[in-house]
């Protein structure tokens, strides 16, 4: 290979890496989760068959890109994210050689398809499908595209039936990465006619409509027998919003909103495409032809509009914009000053805009990075852990917790703090937030047996904060909970004198004597409340009274008659404990006994106290 070649063959990939090269240290977000837990669970045949062809999302099963892709890598290299995207770039710059090749023969100049590459890879719609591994479907569903093509014009050129060959085998291939791959027959008969000049009704050249007979039954078993899930995400609309779906896209195409060269380089584009039709220069047709066919099957989802779609349909947009560049430069001194100015203006929007953007996706999923190897370091010091998560904010919430990265790390189960929810915005399409809420009472169950570890979440790296946050926990929900105390829960354990005996099953016995600390009533008419289970060995002697007091003010008197059953009693409060913050009630029986072989003097067994 000589010197010019190899320059050649390098510019765009070396320009992209200059460019992206911030997708190197990207991690993992929302679906790579998912796609890595069906990775995971591939042990054997069966589940390797579910992983392979199970449908998930929106109802696909794009087996190479998002299946083998995730199994291979995960099985070689665990959860890390460097290779994933390692592989993306490698097959990218594999699809900028193919598209700089066909480029070649669209402008009829070598120059022209290193334009086209330079161009293809210095848009800012590359900046997902390059920056998160889930959407690796539109890069190879690009390079298969592509890669078909070309073999479909090395036939048309020499005629060799090998590259027919290969041309069928990856356009079936593509399949195998996205759906946009049906459209690839039409894309072929177009090449054929309108840049090869070959006729496709000739009987030498018609043999490409064979191509259409396994799209359309890649697209009935797609749309009739693969079943969808139930999500106005990704809901099929064949209406009058097509027109509107296909202008963002175009727009989109051209730069984002705030993408000042847009408003030139749109017009620009369209009067250059406008010129080479009325001079019957078909190729120019062709480029638009391959953003259309490209796009189309994406246009029906007006609620799931992505600017990742773009990612082949662009080699369109920069296959047309080479032309242009090309016949300004050939056109004289004015033309090649204006081509140039309005490439500097692509290229000033482009870079800072690609810059946000790679910046965007490696701040994110770092925070996700630091929680996710938080949360393997807890796992490995007990496996079966409980997660807490304390100040998760909704940015940090929508980078990856739906999809249950958390299974991955060996984590149990995983919860947000509780009330922290309040603020996190989820898809009701992967199962709403219930299942990462948890209550105080639950949470401070799980922290107090030792079964919980709380995460707090911070920037950089998070940090256990287990027994700091339930002593603010319990705080929190004894303050909350000052009218009610339930003695078999140690929850409540703060509120109860020092005569109580242990919990035994869910209750508690009290002795002769004891104390339980309530907040005062919040008005005159409400009443305590006092519940209980009476066991025969304490009414063997006959009714035990008990006998109520509010600090110093007498409330009454009950007497608890039935055996082996659950008993209440409730008494009036006066006036002038409304409002009290605490309030101690004192519990005294008229008598008491000693079990066999249990030396202490058992009363009654409580239950629960509430004030309402």
């Amino acid at each position: 290979m000589t010197l010019r070649r190899a320059a050649y063959c390098l510019c765009a990939p070396a320009v992209c890496l200059a460019l992206f090269w911030r997708v190197l240290f990207t991690w993992f977000r929302t679906d790579d989760f998912g796609l890595l837990n069906l990775a995971a669970r591939a042990h054997d045949f069966s589940s390797l068959m579910f992983s392979l062809f199970h449908p998930i999302a929106q109802g696909t099963v794009r087996v190479l890109s998002d299946r083998m892709f995730y199994l291979v890598l995960y099985s070689m290299f665990g959860v890390r994210a460097g290779p994933f995207h390692i592989v993306a770039l490698l097959t990218w710059f594999l699809t900028l050689a193919l598209g700089a090749e066909m480029g070649t023969r669209i402008t009829k100049s070598r120059a022209g398809g290193l334009l086209a590459a330079l161009l293809w890879t210095t848009s800012p719609v590359m900046v997902t499908p390059l920056a998160w591994a889930a959407v690796y479907e539109v890069v190879l569903c690009a390079f298969f595209g592509l890669a078909a093509l070309y073999a479909r014009a090395r036939w048309l050129e020499t005629n060799a039936s090998g590259w027919r060959t290969a041309e069928w085998i990856l356009f079936l291939l593509g399949f195998g990465a996205q759906e946009s791959m049906v459209m690839y027959p039409a894309v072929a008969v177009l090449y054929t006619w309108a840049v090869a000049r070959r006729n496709p009704l000739s009987k030498q050249e018609r043999g490409v409509f064979a191509l259409f007979a396994p799209s359309a039954a890649f697209a009935a078993i797609h749309l009739f027998l693969i079943p969808k899930a139930p999500s106005q995400t990704y809901r099929i609309a064949v209406d009058m919003r097509l027109p509107h779906t296909l202008s963002m896209y175009l727009r989109m195409s051209l730069g984002p909103e705030q993408f000042a060269a847009r408003k030139i380089l749109g017009p620009a584009l369209a009067a250059f495409l406008a010129w080479r039709l009325w001079r019957r220069d078909w190729a120019a047709l062709f480029c638009a032809g391959w953003y259309l066919f490209w796009l189309a099957p994406m246009l029906p989802l007006p609620n799931h509009i992505s600017d990742y779609y773009l990612a082949g349909p662009q080699a369109g947009v920069a296959w047309l914009g080479a032309g242009a560049l090309l016949a300004a430069w050939r056109s004289g001194t004015i033309a090649r000053a204006a081509a140039a100015a309005l490439a500097a203006l692509y290229l000033v929007n482009a870079a800072p805009e690609i810059t946000r953007g790679t910046s965007w996706y490696q701040d994110r999923t770092s925070r996700m990075r630091f929680v996710f190897r938080a949360m393997e370091e807890l796992a490995w010091q007990k496996p079966d852990t409980v997660v807490i998560f304390s100040g998760v904010d909704n940015a940090l919430f929508q980078t990856g917790f739906q999809d249950n990265p958390f299974a991955l790390a060996g984590v149990a189960q995983a919860f947000l703090a509780p009330g922290s929810e309040k603020g996190i915005v989820a898809r009701e399409d992967l199962g709403g937030i219930q299942g990462l809420t948890i209550s105080t009472a639950d949470a401070l169950k799980l922290i107090e047996s030792g079964k919980a570890r709380v995460l707090e979440i911070r920037d950089g790296p998070p940090q256990e904060i287990t027994k700091r946050y339930g002593r603010v926990l319990r705080a929190e929900f004894l303050a909350t909970h000052r009218h009610f105390v339930d003695a078999g829960e140690p929850l409540y354990a703060p509120r109860l004198g020092g005569t109580w005996y242990e919990i035994e099953n869910g209750t508690r016995w009290m002795p002769k004597h004891a104390t339980v600390q309530l907040g005062g009533p919040s008005s005159p008419d409400q009443r305590l409340y006092v519940a209980g289970y009476a066991p025969a060995s304490a009414l063997a002697s006959g009714p035990v009274t008990l006998r109520v007091s509010a600090g110093r003010a007498k409330l009454g008197s009950c007497a608890v008659r039935q055996p082996d059953d659950r008993f209440q009693c409730d008494f009036p409060l006066p006036g002038n404990l409304v409002g009290e913050y605490a309030v101690e009630i004192i519990v005294d029986a008229d008598k008491s006994f000693r079990a066999p072989g249990d030396g202490r003097e058992l009363g009654m067994v409580f239950g629960t106290f509430a004030i309402r």
